[in-house]
């Protein structure tokens, strides 16, 4: 167990290498409805106090995160709920609004297989969501969000013109998955944030459950600094689309041979920079040149 672990913490990068074209797959109804239902859980179980539904939506390990601008300084700072701070913060009606007041609206995105995508809009937040099924149940893993139209905390995104920089965001996640083919670190780093996190979702032969394996910055840029997420040239391909965009905020997709990368990124000082990673890995693929 050791080893398959290990093996997903020191490929996980090359996972993005091999392509094969990336597919809109329509969603089944009966889970783009049990996708929906769990971003509801979160967004409008959070508005109402109903911290069992909140629970239910959300995976343990989740990586929930945001951008906050400080005017005071003109830096941006990023922020971190936890599975345990929802859960009771939504008990202790923190974020209770009326109903009439809470605008709120879900949508899946994208379904492959175990792996999902969502977003939730409403008057206080809008966020990305992407999940995994456990055990029969979509879950939340990775959130990245920014305050709503109605929110306090909310901020004008001066000079952001959404048709512009898709081409950005696409060039950021190429050179994420192009520099680690490389060992191009310099690449790498350029386009993730220091905060950067990645899950990968695999299951396990052994004992036939499912794990999700996270590591951070140090995780995704020093293999690739000791070359280890190298792939000989001839084998090199690479193809991206964007899944969505909304308010500085980008979901970006690459499927591969070894896998399916979906990125969140935030558009910060002009630049696209990644905060999560999701990875789910093609159980019937071959492993990557190893070193």
């Amino acid at each position: 167990m050791k080893k398959s672990i290990l093996f997903l913490i020191l490929t996980g990068i090359a996972l993005g290498h091999f392509m094969v074209r990336a597919q809109t797959v329509a969603i089944p109804d009966i889970e783009k409805a049990a996708i929906v239902q769990t971003a509801l859980d979160y967004g409008d179980g959070y508005y109402s106090g109903a911290a069992e539904r909140m629970e239910r939506a959300l995976h343990p390990d989740l990586n929930k995160v945001w951008t906050r601008p400080l005017p005071q300084t003109k830096t941006v700072m990023i922020g971190y709920s936890t599975f345990s701070g929802l859960v009771e913060g939504t008990r202790a009606k923190m974020g209770y609004t009326e109903p009439a007041a809470r605008k709120i609206q879900a949508e899946a995105l994208f379904m492959n297989d175990d792996v999902a995508g969502a977003k939730v809009t409403s008057a206080q937040f809008n966020d990305f969501l992407q999940m995994v099924k456990v055990e029969g149940q979509w879950k939340i893993v990775n959130v990245l969000w920014v305050p709503g139209p109605e929110s306090r905390f909310r901020q004008p995104l001066t000079g952001f013109i959404q048709e512009k920089e898709q081409a950005a965001a696409k060039k950021a996640a190429q050179d994420f998955v192009e520099g680690s083919m490389s060992g191009d670190v310099g690449r790498v780093v350029a386009v993730l944030h220091p905060e950067a996190s990645r899950a990968v979702f695999q299951k396990l032969p052994q004992t036939e459950k499912k794990l999700v394996a996270r590591n951070r910055f140090s995780g995704l840029v020093e293999p690739v600094r000791a070359q280890l997420t190298v792939i000989p040239e001839a084998q090199r391909q690479l193809s991206v689309r964007i899944i969505d965009m909304m308010d500085g905020m980008a979901f970006v997709e690459a499927t591969t041979l070894f896998g399916s990368n979906y990125l969140l990124m935030s558009w910060l000082d002009g630049q696209w920079k990644i905060l999560n990673i999701l990875v789910r890995v093609n159980p019937d693929a071959p492993r990557p040149p190893q070193r």
